[in-house]
C-alpha cells in the first residue's frame, strides 16, 4: 500500500543507518534522533541515508518527467501514467508526480537532519565539514529538480517534526534558487576534488557541486557565472571525455573519468537495482524475455542523426540478441526502437540492473560552457573548441571526414541551435531534454512541430493533488 504524504508520518523522526560504504550500503537499523548524532559513524550513517533516497528520486522518474515530456522518447500505452506525460494529458492525480514530490522531500528532510545535527558531533573537523557539504549538495540537487518540475515549492531547511511544521505555502522560485546557489557554493568549498577509497567513489565532489551550479546559473540565464563555473570544472583536469561514446554507459565502466556525479545502482540488494535497462531494452535477460521495456525512441529522433555519427549505434537500437539462444530479437508491432544506453546483460533481476543514473557528466559541462560563452559573446574560439571535442568523438576520431564535422563560421543564433542539437544527440534519455527546451524557450515550439498537444500550462507540472489534500496551504499551478 502506497504511503501518502510521508512528511506527515512519524517515521520521519527516524533515519536509516547504513554501513560505511556508499556503493555497498546495506540498511541495518533505525535510531531515534535524540539518541543519535553522537559519533563520526553516526554522521556517515546519516549522509548514507540521504544518498540512499536518491535511488527513489531518480531511476525512471526523472526520465519520465524530462525525456518522455520531450520529442525524443515515447511510451507504450501500457504504462498509462507515463503515457499521459508523453501526450501532455496528465492531471494532478498522476502518481508519478506524487511519488517524485514525496521522495524529494524525504531526501530533503534527511539532508536537513544531517545539516543541523552533524556540526554538533565531536569528530574530525574536515570530515564533519565534508559530510555537511554533501548534505547541502544533495539538498540543493533535490530543490533544483523540484523547482524545475513544479515552480514555486515550500522551502524547508529544518527537520520536519509535526503536522503543523509541514502546513507550509509555496515559496517563490527566486527564493528557492537563492538557497540552491548558497548550498552549492558552500558545498564546493568543502568537498574533495575526488575520492581515492573505493567505498567512497560516487559521493559528491567539488566538481559535482560546480557542475550543478553551472547548470543552475545557465537555467537562470546568468551566463557569465555559468561559463565561469563550467570553466573551473574544465580547468580542474579531474574529468575527461572517454575515447569512445559507447564506453560511457556500460555498468562495468561506471564512475569513470567522464562521470562527474551519478546516482549509484547495484546488485548489493534487490532494491538497489535500477529499472532503466529493462525500460529501454528490446530483449531483457533476467529472466530471458522475448521483449523489452516500454520506452521507445521516436522516429523524429531516429532520423535526426548525421550519417557517420557513432552515437546512433548506442542511442537507437533496432534489434537485440537473446544471450541464451543467440536468437535475434526485434521490436514487436506495437513497439519502437530501444536504446542501448542502459543495457545490462548481467542485470540482477527484473527492474534490477546495475546501471547508474548519470546526473551530470563531462560532455554536459562542455556543452554548457559552449552555450554560456555563445550567449555572452557569440561563438568564441573556446566555445567552438568545447563543442568540437564532442563532435570529434561522435565521428570516431578527429581526422575522420564522415560524421559530425567541426563547427565553424556560425552566427550566434546558428550556434545556439547547434548546441541544442548536440545536446539532443549526446545527452538523449539522460534526463535533460525537457529542461533544455524550457531553458531556451523552445518547449512549446518543439512539441508543436512534433505533433504533441501542448499548452502554456504544460510549462510546469501540477502540484500533486494528494499534497494539496493534506496541506491546504499549497495552491495549484494555473490550468490544473
Amino acid at each position: 500500500m502506497k504511503i501518502k504524504h510521508t512528511l506527515l508520518i512519524g517515521f520521519l523522526l527516524l533515519i536509516t543507518m547504513s554501513c560505511e560504504s556508499l556503493l555497498e550500503e546495506t540498511p541495518e537499523s533505525f535510531f531515534v534522533e535524540e539518541n543519535s548524532f553522537k559519533s563520526a559513524k553516526d554522521a556517515t550513517s546519516a549522509i548514507n541515508g540521504v544518498y540512499d533516497r536518491l535511488r527513489t528520486v531518480y531511476n525512471m522518474n526523472i526520465i519520465n518527467l524530462s525525456d518522455v515530456s520531450g520529442e525524443e522518447l515515447e511510451v507504450n500505452p501500457f504504462l498509462a501514467e507515463a503515457r499521459e506525460i508523453d501526450l501532455n494529458r496528465y492531471t494532478s492525480a498522476n502518481t508519478i508526480f506524487d511519488g517524485f514530490y514525496t521522495n524529494s522531500y524525504l531526501l530533503i528532510d534527511r539532508a536537513n537532519r544531517a545539516i543541523i545535527n552533524v556540526p554538533t558531533i565531536a569528530m574530525d573537523t574536515k570530515l564533519r565539514a565534508q559530510v555537511v557539504g554533501e548534505a547541502k549538495f544533495l539538498r540543493a540537487l533535490a530543490y533544483f529538480n523540484l523547482v524545475r518540475v513544479f515552480g514555486d515549492v515550500p522551502l524547508i531547511t529544518t527537520p520536519t517534526a509535526d503536522v503543523v511544521n509541514v502546513q507550509r505555502p509555496r515559496d517563490g522560485v527566486d527564493k528557492i534558487y537563492d538557497q540552491i546557489i548558497l548550498d552549492l557554493k558552500e558545498a564546493e568549498g568543502v568537498l574533495p576534488l575526488k575520492y581515492t577509497v573505493l567505498s567512497e567513489i560516487g559521493r559528491a565532489t567539488s566538481g559535482a557541486a560546480k557542475s550543478i551550479l553551472a547548470k543552475v546559473y545557465l537555467t537562470r540565464k546568468d551566463y557569465a557565472n555559468a561559463a565561469s563555473k563550467a570553466k573551473e570544472v574544465i580547468d580542474s583536469k579531474a574529468y575527461s571525455l572517454v575515447a569512445a561514446y559507447k564506453d560511457v554507459f556500460p555498468p562495468e565502466k561506471k564512475n569513470g573519468p567522464e562521470h562527474i556525479f551519478s546516482v549509484q545502482y547495484s546488485c548489493i540488494l534487490a532494491t538497489y537495482g535500477s529499472a532503466m535497462a529493462q525500460s529501454f531494452a528490446i530483449v531483457f535477460t533476467y529472466p530471458i524475455q522475448q521483449a523489452g521495456g516500454f520506452h521507445y525512441v521516436t522516429p523524429l529522433h531516429v532520423n535526426s542523426y548525421i550519417v557517420g555519427d557513432t552515437r546512433k549505434e548506442i542511442n537507437v537500437v533496432t534489434q537485440g540478441i537473446n544471450p541464451s539462444t543467440g536468437a535475434v530479437i526485434k521490436p514487436g508491432a506495437d513497439q519502437g526502437p530501444g536504446s542501448g544506453k542502459y543495457w545490462d546483460p548481467l542485470a540482477c533481476g527484473v527492474n534490477q540492473a546495475r546501471n547508474n543514473f548519470m546526473v551530470v557528466r563531462y560532455a554536459d559541462v562542455l556543452l554548457m560552457y559552449a552555450e554560456a560563452l555563445n550567449e555572452l559573446s557569440g561563438p568564441t574560439a573556446d566555445a567552438y573548441a568545447a563543442i568540437n571535442q564532442i563532435r570529434a568523438r561522435a565521428r570516431g576520431g578527429a581526422a575522420l571526414t564522415t560524421g559530425p564535422q567541426d563547427l565553424k563560421g556560425l552566427t550566434k543564433e546558428q550556434f545556439r541551435d547547434a548546441v541544442m542539437q548536440e545536446r539532443s544527440w549526446e545527452l538523449c534519455f539522460e534526463g535533460h531534454r525537457r529542461w533544455d527546451l524550457l531553458r531556451t524557450g523552445k518547449y512549446i515550439e518543439t512539441l508543436t512541430k512534433a505533433g504533441v498537444p501542448v499548452a502554456e500550462k504544460n510549462l510546469l507540472y501540477p502540484i500533486p493533488q494528494n499534497e494539496i489534500d493534506v496541506n491546504p496551504a499549497l495552491k495549484q499551478n494555473p490550468g490544473y
